[in-house]
């Protein structure tokens, strides 16, 4: 059951419904105001019998009215306190006759009014006994004293209490009664009319109680799961204010609407089933967007999230937030400056008020904003130098000092920004020089090892020669002359990469065919491409055109086949191709790893750096390092692109045609 209870499609059922009951209950009522507008008169005011009816009185009143207000003076001027002008009885007696010949329900009424001795009726009475036998009669009597007496046939009758009336007007006799056909006319009437309201009522009473359930069910489920545990949804991440304005701007604005709607229809616009149409659509709508709304208010003050997804909160929050920072943050000037400004929005107001008493206020206003856009003016003057300053720093000009300013906060600023500008400046030259030393020694320690060296390889190599060695010291030689080998080719590499990296490298760069140079480099290795095993698959074609040099190209051509022989997979296809792009002629060297690659481009091609770390037999690191400086010293581009286990140099030159 709690399930049921719980579930996100009873609960979107519960709103279809509520929906629907809120359209059904105000076309309900919309249906009962046009209703009762279309009764030529409506004379049912909720009575629980129609003799006791409203209406009745309201005649009678009526009758009462047009004899009671003609016994005082009209001049409301002449009033002083409760008394009132005296008349003469003969201008008394003319301006009730005028009431009663003018009386609006004289048809439906029978009455019998009697002042001191003159008597006016419309039904040939001849005392107010005549008129007293009807079934609806009221009788009213006062005497000069302004007593009053009343008798009526009606339970619950709204009596009109007697006037101040004037001295010349001893007695007052006023009977009504209701004609007993018009009484029998209002019973039909009255019923019909009854029927009809308590109709409409128990409709939207009904529908209204079926929405407040299904509401109140809604208001308890939504936001909760079955277990109790709060969830939202992505339209309560809206801001709270726009939910409350949802709920009165479009609510308070389709009551608004369909009042005019209705208004429309009985002015004759439009017709009755056009209107319904658009009072249904716009209610539904309405009444899920509203709903839509409310259940996310419902659900942010259950998650307890109502405040901190209102725009208002967060607003105050930053404003508080920044207020705390600018008194933790500021200095004395910015104090100074807030004062300065608090200073200047009173004066300017004080001469906004006194420009009213004269002109003269308005223009010293006019001098004070003068004066006011001079200081910023000149205050941005430092502002502008100090830009300057790091704009210069930023491009690397760290010996840019930025002028002396004015102002002792910007002072401080320029002098922290010049400061830090020495101290990069410093920091970059002393790299330089330790970078140049590092380079000068490594070109130098190689050149010096170069001698040794080849002693080493050449003692090796006559060790080698004699015949009468033992066994055991032919392969102590064997191993001491590859070690050899492998520390002549190190040496060689740090001397060539220190060379390039001191600019010290003479570039001699002439006409090559692509082609040629990669199938050259190919040759050279072929040994160990077919001792690899690996298949290569090269695709050069004839007459692309690089301008290099020679030498340097064939070293970076034959670095990279040595590194894809080194640390490609067995039995995989190695690419080497080449073609045109751009206006530029593109060396590819593709081939898959044989161990994974957790490094980046970046990484790979630096010194002493290998893919595969667990090796440690061939290879220094210097391979990609020495190819890519050569290929930049030569005009080119070095590229290395990781892609899974696909490992790919490009190099790119311009094409000499």
């Amino acid at each position: 059951m709690k399930k049921f209870i719980y579930s996100k499609y009873t609960k979107f059922i519960a709103a279809v419904l509520l929906v629907v009951s809120i359209t059904l209950c105000v076309l309900s009522g919309v249906n009962g105001v046009i209703d009762c507008s279309n009764e030529k008169e409506f004379i049912y005011n909720f009575e629980s019998d129609f003799k006791e009816m409203q209406h009745f009185s309201n005649l009678f009143a009526a009758t009462e009215e047009a004899v009671f207000y003609p016994c005082y003076n009209y001049d409301w001027n002449e009033f002083v306190g409760n008394e009132i002008a005296e008349q003469d009885f003969e201008i008394i007696v003319q301006k009730v006759e005028k009431q009663l010949n003018n009386l609006y329900c004289a048809d439906k009424i029978n009455y019998y009014v009697k002042l001191n001795d003159t008597v006016f009726t419309n039904c040939g009475a001849t005392s107010e006994n005549d008129i007293v036998t009807a079934r609806i009669y009221r009788l009213t009597r006062q005497n000069a004293d302004g007593v009053t007496e009343v008798e009526s046939s009606l339970r619950h009758d709204q009596i009109i209490r007697g006037f101040p009336i004037q001295e010349s007007i001893t007695s007052m006799v006023i009977c009504t009664s209701i004609k007993e056909a018009y009484v029998d006319e209002c019973k039909v009437i009255w019923y019909r009319q009854s029927a009809m309201i308590n109709k409409i009522f128990a409709s939207v009473l009904i529908c209204a109680v079926v929405a407040i359930l299904l509401f109140i069910y809604l208001i308890c489920v939504c936001g909760k799961t079955k277990d109790g545990e709060l969830v939202s949804v992505w339209i309560d991440n809206i801001w709270s204010e726009i939910h409350l304005a949802f709920i009165v701007g479009i609510g308070g604005s389709s009551v608004a609407g369909c009042v005019i709607l209705i208004d429309n229809l009985f002015r004759g616009y439009f017709s009755y089933n056009f209107m319904k149409i658009v009072i249904v659509s716009l209610v539904a709508i309405v009444s899920a967007i509203v709903l839509t709304s409310l259940l996310s208010v419902v659900r942010k003050i259950k998650s307890k999230r109502f405040i901190q997804t209102s725009i208002n909160y967060r607003l105050a929050k930053r404003f508080f937030k920044m207020i705390f920072n600018f008194v933790k943050l500021s200095t004395k000037t910015s104090f100074i400056i807030v004062a300065m400004l608090l200073i200047y929005t009173a004066l300017i107001g004080v001469l906004a008020v006194g420009t009213f008493e004269s002109p003269i206020w308005f223009i010293v206003g006019v001098l004070l904003f003068g004066l006011a856009s001079f200081a910023v003016a000149y205050r941005t003057k430092d502002i502008e130098e100090i830009k300057k300053g790091v704009r210069e720093v930023r491009k690397g000009n760290l010996s840019y000092k930025i002028p002396e300013v004015k102002s002792s906060d910007m002072k401080e600023l320029a002098g922290n920004i010049n400061d830090i500008a020495k101290g990069l400046d410093e920091s970059v030259s002393a790299k330089l020089k330790a970078e140049r030393l590092k380079t000068e020694l490594i070109t130098n320690v190689s050149h010096d090892l170069k001698t040794p060296i080849t002693s080493i390889i050449s003692y090796t190599e006559l060790l080698a020669k004699i015949e009468e060695l033992p066994e055991e010291a032919r392969d102590y030689v064997s191993v001491i002359s590859k070690k050899s080998e492998r520390l002549k080719n190190l040496t060689q590499d740090l001397f060539d990469i220190s060379k390039v990296q001191s600019g010290n490298e003479d570039v001699v760069s002439e006409k090559l065919d692509v082609s040629l140079l990669i199938n050259q480099a190919l040759g050279e290795n072929d040994n160990e491409i077919q001792k690899s095993g690996l298949p290569f698959c090269i695709d050069t074609p004839k007459e692309l055109y690089i301008s290099a040099d020679g030498r340097k190209m064939s070293r970076v051509v034959s670095n990279l086949i040595n590194n894809i022989l080194k640390y490609a997979m067995k039995n995989t296809r190695v690419f080497v191709t080449a073609f045109e792009k751009d206006e530029n002629v593109v060396m590819e060297f593709k081939n898959i790893a044989a161990y994974p690659m957790d490094f980046t481009a970046d990484e790979i091609v630096g010194r002493f750096v290998r893919g595969d770390e667990s090796r440690t037999a061939d290879g220094n690191g210097l391979g990609l390092a020495i190819a890519k400086s050569y290929t930049e010293i030569c005009g080119g581009n070095f590229e290395v692109v990781i892609d899974g286990d696909m490992f790919k140099v490009l190099l790119k030159f311009r094409k000499n045609s």
